[in-house]
């Protein structure tokens, strides 16, 4: 999803607290990196303490889902802060970006380096930095009130950018353990199709502005945008404890157990079928 901000008028507001803006400038983004390797995740934030902090209090939120209610939700294997410039990918003002499958996704790529899948890249936003200030991610919680308040995302909360693109990765991991990676490969490709994309957003748009206008995009971010609302809306937002397993009769939920006299609304079922790779 594109940003586009107001320099004169962003602002911390509600929902990111004093103490929680007290933990993130006093990060240390040295020890943060550690855990993400103990997981076996590669990481490099740039220095950005937002980033840092806030990928790292997402990390917590998805093992402490998985440890609470026995799921198995992935985790992505590297997360990098990047000027996007710098990448093969379309929308350069992006905030993340999650790797679908492995690429040569550096632009001007000397030595072949492929990226694998489900690495996350947030965007370094460089032509909004003075000094150590950065007027996007230092500004995280207004803009995402402002993304909200345009429908351009799901939920108005600070870390929505962050669940959004680990979202991402579940979503993936989950496709891949379902129809293995090369039928995935050629399930992603047909989501470029224009004549898909115009029979999707026929079939399903109007139902999924209700989540919001960006969910209505394609397929991937239908679920990357109703996964992260559902679990952003199982958190106690004080301590940022996930309060119920939101995959619990959700699209997500593994079918074993469900009635087959049930019916699922349009939505609902189309969700379930992206959710599973059937495009």
């Amino acid at each position: 999803m594109k940003i586009h901000v107001n320099q004169n008028n962003i602002g911390f507001k509600s929902g990111l607290t004093s103490g929680i803006r007290s933990e993130i400038a006093h990060c240390n983004i040295s020890k943060i990196s550690k855990e993400f390797a103990r997981n076996g995740i590669n990481t490099d934030f740039k220095n950005n303490k937002v980033i840092a902090w806030c990928s790292f209090k997402s990390l917590e939120i998805i093992q402490n889902l998985n440890k609470k209610y026995r799921l198995n939700l992935a985790l992505p294997n590297g997360i990098y802060v990047e000027d996007f410039n710098n990448l093969r990918i379309q929308d350069k003002d992006s905030p993340g970006f999650c790797n679908a499958a492995p690429s040569e996704l550096y632009a001007g790529n000397i030595g072949n380096t492929i990226v694998p899948e489900n690495v996350i890249f947030f965007n370094s936003f460089k032509d909004f930095q003075s000094g150590e200030k950065n007027e996007i991610w230092d500004n995280i919680d207004s803009i995402s009130d402002k993304l909200y308040r345009d429908k351009c995302s799901a939920t108005d909360f600070f870390l929505e950018t962050f669940l959004h693109e680990f979202s991402h990765c579940i979503h993936l991991n989950n496709m891949t353990q379902k129809l293995g990676g090369e039928t995935l490969v050629k399930q992603l490709k047909k989501t470029f199709s224009v004549q898909y994309l115009r029979d999707f957003h026929s079939k399903y748009g109007d139902m999924l502005k209700q989540i919001c206008n960006y969910a209505a995009k394609n397929p991937i971010e239908a679920v990357g945008c109703d996964f992260s609302k559902r679990l952003i809306q199982s958190l106690n937002k004080n301590n940022l404890i996930p309060q119920n397993n939101f995959m619990y009769k959700s699209p997500y939920e593994p079918r074993r157990g469900l009635s087959i006299f049930k019916r699922e609304e349009q939505m609902e079922a189309g969700l379930r079928k992206f959710w599973n790779g059937k495009f």
